[in-house]
């Protein structure tokens, strides 16, 4: 996937695939306002503000799903370029900011990353025109969480939930069990229709993911 454009009511999701390993940046534009949002801002923040400018959109907010260094390289120089601020989990800050945790050191990319915005489970933002829900959903990270656009039936899942898949936990912070929990009691709570935009890959809808993919409901025998 290359990119991806989808507009559904007043929202357009346009979707730039960045970095080494291809990594999902999301711009949530608001077709009333002009008006933007930038999910996991990955790589190359030129090609970001490239695709702002051409579509005459402002952005109003940059908000990360998690901390490892593919969803977080551009987010500095982005913020500097558009005044936005970067808005991340309050249990994501120390790996933020850590280059071994974010395991940027790996890649000879060394990052560190301080947020403007600290958020909490179940806050709710209102950015752009849209009513956006955080849900905290630790597992990939501690830190991790997902953005609901309520009454547009749009989820940012970062590397938590894939298409028929979930993210990896065998990296700092980093706990399968708590993993498939934080889906199976967070994100399976909203309604088969909503569309879930993954961090990595395509998209899916949580209908899809209720009905093939083997961790849904399967918690305890998967992990013990």
């Amino acid at each position: 996937m290359n990119e991806m454009e989808i507009g559904v009511s007043n929202i357009k999701v346009k979707a730039l695939v960045l970095g080494m390993v291809q990594t999902n940046c999301y711009i949530v534009s608001n077709e009333d306002t002009k008006e933007a949002i930038v999910v996991d801002p990955a790589d190359r923040a030129d090609k970001i503000e490239q695709y702002l400018k051409a579509n005459d959109l402002v952005c109003k907010g940059i908000l990360l799903t998690h901390g490892h260094f593919d969803h977080i390289m551009a987010a500095a120089d982005l913020a500097a370029a558009t005044k936005a601020q970067i808005h991340a989990h309050e249990e994501e800050a120390k790996l933020l900011e850590d280059p071994g945790m974010n395991a940027s050191i790996q890649f000879r990319k060394e990052c560190s990353l301080r947020p403007d915005v600290l958020l909490k489970d179940q806050e709710v933002l209102h950015m752009a025109g849209f009513t956006i829900k955080v849900i905290h959903t630790p597992g990939h990270t501690i830190g991790g969480a997902c953005y609901y656009f309520v009454g547009h039936g749009v989820l940012f899942s970062g590397d938590t939930l894939f298409l028929e898949d979930i993210g990896r936990y065998d990296l700092p912070t980093g706990n399968g069990k708590v993993l498939v929990n934080s889906i199976n009691s967070k994100l399976m709570l909203l309604e088969d229709q909503v569309i879930v935009y993954p961090g990595h890959g395509d998209p899916t809808t949580i209908g899809h993911e209720r009905d093939n993919n083997i961790y849904i409901n399967r918690s305890s025998s998967l992990f013990d």
